[in-house]
């Protein structure tokens, strides 16, 4: 029935997907309230918040993920750990591989008029978001499959929660994003990350 209950939630989380990215298709406007939510942020943006959003949004990039990423590799190899390395490559390389593959589908332009930092490619679904959604929450998974200590599996859980909204929020705040990009990229990775845990052996 549990299952039953996740399949169903995943197939109405995949309907909302593809709704939204119909209704942005080859779009360079907001829906929904993305427009709203870009002015309210952008009439409030000072020049400190942008040097931290600048700082908050390395954390979903590729120049943060591919090093981090070798260094966890690496550490993985040496463990043997063969499930943590195979969701570790599935997790970076496939949710970029599937980002492009989506930015490409729908081909959405970004919000130009709220730019703060220049940034090029297509906007929908948000890569940083996504990205960070499947590799965060993967580690985070990996971190606390083995510990018993309920409290310290609720901080970690809470500590990947905050760092991803932050990274979405960074997005938003630099107008590089509408909301829409963001929150989709969020389902489409979480649904990703699912589907990855799915892929391996119960311990």
């Amino acid at each position: 029935m549990k299952n039953s209950r996740k399949k169903t939630l995943a197939i109405l989380a995949l309907i909302i997907f593809i709704v939204i990215g119909v209704k942005v298709k080859a779009s360079q406007e907001g829906i929904l309230f993305d427009e709203r939510i870009m002015d309210y942020i952008h009439g409030k943006a000072t020049l400190l918040g942008i040097d931290i959003m600048r700082k908050v949004t390395y954390f979903g990039s590729v120049y943060f993920f591919l090093p981090i990423g070798l260094i966890i590799f690496f550490y993985m190899l040496r463990k043997r750990d063969t499930i943590g390395v195979f969701l570790l490559i599935l997790s970076t390389l496939g949710s970029y591989g599937l980002n492009y593959i989506l930015k490409n589908i729908f081909i959405r332009t970004r919000p130009l008029k709220y730019f703060l930092i220049e940034q090029g490619g297509y906007s929908f679904p948000s890569g940083h978001a996504m990205v960070s959604m499947t590799f965060y929450t993967t580690m985070t998974y990996l971190l606390i499959r083995k510990i018993n200590k309920k409290e310290t599996k609720v901080i970690l859980k809470s500590i990947n929660f905050l760092t991803i909204v932050l990274i979405g929020f960074s997005r938003i705040y630099l107008g590089v994003h509408w909301p829409t990009d963001v929150l989709m990229g969020y389902l489409i990775g979480y649904l990703f990350y699912i589907g990855m845990i799915s892929l391996i052996p119960k311990e």
